[in-house]
């Protein structure tokens, strides 16, 4: 059975309140001597605070939720440890949901999380979630009044704390770099365009494509689902098209995996007979035979920044409406080179 403030009462003589006291650390006009009995009972008889209890006296669990849709994929288990880190920094609990990327138990981990009692959500949006599918999930937190970060997928038509990278510039930077080497077919592997994540990166592309006077062709963008299978079908159309393509900028570095096994399986040597661009910079990208140029999303920071957010909304009391944007940086590795006319 678990140990109680009476059993410590029955133990040492002394009142519950008086115990209560001590152990809230109010006991100002209460003899050392006392405390000292106390503690020591405290100690002997693994006495520790019922914390549901507690949460509903000071209406505070001190318990965060992280909601992510595939703790499979590197970027959210780093994304993870950043939120895990800066939670046990600052004392608080986490309780980590995984959907895979189902916007069915979105919906299910924020009633979860909200039944337990903590005091806010970090959330990251399934992949399979559209506009609509978004707004639902945003207006149950909003119903179950718990505050609420977003991070990594986002609306811009919500008024709520987002934490999230500059995507736009992500694909501009790696754009650019491969039209710098004189590539001009690039084409695209994308993440669901449903998703302000991919639209942003996709705006990256267009806008370095329309510097360089390169006209933008939808045939080369091929929508996937940010994983290595959609990287490895991604190779099988775009080798299909009767265009020369020269390049390929994959919208993350899971779906680049594909297409270096895909380009691998067809006899393409990387960079020689195609150069790729992934997007993440997770740490296997340095480790394959030919290391990934990767655009870096500074994930581990993100995930730290996102509970330094949802602390603050908590202890204020105030919604906030910032949106706090990580600038991306491009690695250059050995999978990309200049083009040559063959």
């Amino acid at each position: 059975m678990r140990t109680t403030i009476k059993d410590i009462a029955n133990y040492t003589g002394f009142s519950v309140t008086t115990i209560s006291l001590v152990l809230n650390g109010k006991a100002y006009k209460i003899p050392k001597s006392t405390k000292d009995i106390i503690f020591d009972a405290v100690e002997k008889l693994n006495y520790r605070p019922n914390q549901i209890a507690v949460g509903l006296v000071k209406k505070r669990t001190k318990t965060i939720g992280l909601v992510i849709s595939d703790v499979s994929n590197v970027f959210f288990s780093n994304l993870a440890k950043g939120v895990e880190d800066e939670c046990r920094r600052n004392g608080w609990n986490l309780i980590l949901c995984n959907t895979n990327d189902m916007h069915k138990r979105d919906l299910e981990y924020i009633q979860v999380l909200a039944d337990k009692g903590v005091d806010g959500i970090l959330f990251c949006m399934s992949l399979d979630s559209d506009k609509k599918k978004a707004l639902e999930s945003v207006k149950l937190m909003e119903k179950l009044k718990v505050p609420f970060v977003m991070i990594d997928r986002f609306l811009e038509e919500v008024e709520c704390c987002s934490v999230i990278v500059n995507h736009r510039s992500g694909g501009y930077a790696a754009t650019k770099h491969l039209l710098e080497l004189g590539h001009r077919n690039i084409a695209c592997v994308a993440g669901p365009l449903a998703l302000e994540d991919s639209q942003h990166r996709l705006k990256g592309y267009k806008e370095a494509l329309e510097e360089f006077g390169v006209s933008y062709d939808p045939d080369l963008i091929y929508e996937g689902n940010y994983d290595r299978k959609s990287g490895v079908e991604a190779v099988e159309y775009i080798l299909g098209l009767q265009k020369k393509v020269t390049a390929i900028f994959s919208f993350n570095d899971m779906s680049a995996y594909g297409v270096y096994n895909g380009l691998k399986r067809c006899g393409y040597l990387i960079p020689k007979d195609m150069s790729l661009v992934g997007y993440d910079d997770i740490f296997f990208s340095e480790i394959l035979d030919v290391p990934l140029t990767s655009v870096n999303q500074p994930v581990y920071d993100m995930g730290v920044e996102a509970v330094q957010q949802i602390i603050s909304e908590i202890d204020s009391g105030v919604n906030s409406k910032k949106c706090i944007t990580f600038q991306p940086k491009l690695i250059v590795r050995d999978s990309t080179t200049e083009y040559e006319e063959k």
